[in-house]
């Protein structure tokens, strides 16, 4: 009967603790507005190693993906002649729709290009099955350890286990930061990481350095002052990205200026 009972507190305590830390960071994450941004997926990242980047600042322009945020800055400017087709391909798969390697290698991208772009298109249909072929292996560029964290934490996270995958996805983060660099897109995942228990503190140092090192690209600017808190705890990062946004919205009407007395 001692057994019993005491099993019966100690089965008590630790449903009472684990409900008590679950009902703390569902509040945090209330406050925070569940931090909708953080769930956007960054195709210029993604798209990086397929398609060129622009160097200079664009207008964006163009349908927004399916995960949210603005237009791809490499997708808002006309492709290059002859690759119409491939353009439009990356448009689509944006949009969440299913490409088979065959017609991406008929639009001239290459075989390793085609395969990765394949497997990023089953984000929507097959998200699971694409990060355990991606998991298989360690990474070999930034965009794809990347994507195996935007795809860990969207799909692997469940209430019980939300503390061992943010420390893992946290941890394979700081090793792929150290060898691929200071990639923007590696400290937005960390931010997502933090943002699941609700560490808002350190979701905003992360957001932080991934606006200062994208150089104020436009997918950071606009993640950053999407978020309902950065004004409040952060001014000086709400300060930088809505001058960063006024910039880049002035060389666009900068840009029609000059067009118009073109013409």
């Amino acid at each position: 009967m001692s057994l019993v009972f005491t099993g019966g507190v100690a089965l008590a305590y630790t449903v009472g603790v684990v409900g008590i830390h679950r009902w703390s960071v569902w509040r945090r994450r209330s406050k925070a507005e569940n931090y909708p941004p953080l769930d956007w997926l960054d195709f210029d990242t993604v798209l990086s190693g397929a398609w060129p980047m622009p160097q200079e600042r664009v207008r964006l322009k163009g349908v927004a993906p399916r995960e949210g945020g603005p237009p791809p800055r490499c997708l808002s400017v006309p492709p290059p002649a002859g690759r119409e087709a491939a353009h439009a391909l990356l448009v689509r798969l944006t949009q969440g729709e299913r490409l088979e390697g065959a017609a991406l290698e008929a639009a001239g991208f290459s075989g390793g290009e085609a395969r990765w772009l394949s497997g990023v298109s089953e984000r929507v249909e097959a998200p699971v099955a694409l990060l355990g072929r991606l998991q298989s292996q360690a990474p070999v560029s930034a965009a794809e350890a990347y994507l195996v964290e935007w795809l860990s934490l969207r799909h692997l996270v469940t209430p019980l286990n939300v503390e061992w995958q943010v420390y893992a996805s946290k941890r394979r983060l700081s090793v792929a930061i150290r060898r691929f660099g200071d990639v923007p897109a590696l400290y937005f995942a960390r931010a997502h990481a933090s943002s699941l228990l609700g560490f808002t503190q350190s979701v905003l140092d992360d957001l932080g350095r991934a606006v200062f090192f994208a150089r104020e690209a436009p997918f950071y600017v606009e993640a950053a002052l999407a978020m309902p808190f950065v004004q409040e705890l952060r001014p000086p990062l709400a300060r930088a990205c809505q001058e960063a946004k006024s910039r880049n919205d002035g060389d666009d009407e900068e840009r029609l200026d000059a067009a118009s007395d073109q013409e």
